[in-house]
């Protein structure tokens, strides 16, 4: 069924769509970049660690809720709303399925080797132009606010439902109304644009790209579950690698 004007619970799906998701993934990311909000949170490190936790706590117990209403939620009331799927045509539609890994278990690998081949030829061309690689990752800022296990929570948790709401909704719904590869690009845009709240353009432009390797892998695969190990095998090294690096660091300090 196609959306109606008309039709209140087709108006409602929308309003959810745009001020639960867009909101959230385009808007607020762009004030995000402008405002470099996330200095605000150095009073964390003149509070009591008790008050401390409490509050990461609560943040990881916030983020991960509207991760979950706005890429998981919404889009679900569009496919009820407005398609009036089932949820097991809903599966369908998003192409989430848990058969044929021996698909998406090579194409995901092939998509985290390409994206980390595309940042190391980037992080090369960055030194050469004297850019200051410290200040491309994002990583940092999350310890502003998150120890670690609350990072590999989020790192975890959050790319299942990104993978629902890019590489399963977006990307049916754009494959849609124009081409699959118009569809690729754009959800590789969008997704970076969301990526803009590290106030940091370097992780948002290599975002989009890793975006749109993932929304690759998927199209070939027509399996989410291709862009979900993806994302969340990129996640757990990028992370490994980090704390790799840190640990070298301290190391060379104390010698």
């Amino acid at each position: 069924m196609d959306f109606s004007i008309k039709k209140p619970t087709h108006i409602l799906a929308l309003l959810f769509l745009l001020l639960g998701s867009f909101s959230l993934t385009i808007f607020f990311p762009i004030l995000y970049y402008f405002i470099g909000p996330y200095e605000s949170f150095n009073y964390l490190e003149t509070i009591s660690e008790y008050a401390r936790v409490l509050f990461e706590i609560f943040a990881l117990t916030l983020q991960l809720i509207i991760v979950v209403l706005a890429f998981i939620i919404v889009p679900l009331m569009w496919y009820v709303l407005v398609n009036k799927l089932s949820l097991k045509e809903i599966r369908s539609r998003i192409q989430l399925r848990f058969k044929d890994l021996d698909m998406a278990i090579p194409w995901a690998v092939f998509a985290v080797i390409v994206g980390f081949a595309i940042i190391f030829v980037v992080g090369i061309i960055m030194t050469y132009f004297k850019y200051n690689l410290q200040e491309a990752s994002n990583i940092p800022d999350m310890e502003l606010i998150f120890s670690l296990p609350s990072i590999l929570v989020l790192i975890t948790v959050q790319p299942v439902c990104e993978e629902i709401f890019y590489r399963g909704f977006l990307l049916d719904k754009i494959s849609s109304l124009t081409s699959e590869k118009i569809a690729i690009v754009s959800t590789g845009i969008l997704f970076g644009i969301a990526h803009l709240t590290y106030a940091n353009i370097y992780p948002a432009i290599l975002t989009a790209i890793l975006g749109m390797i993932f929304a690759y892998a998927v199209t070939k695969t027509k399996n989410l579950t291709t862009g979900i190990i993806a994302h969340i095998t990129y996640n757990v090294i990028s992370i490994a690698l980090y704390i790799f690096a840190r640990s070298l660091l301290f190391e060379s300090l104390i010698l």
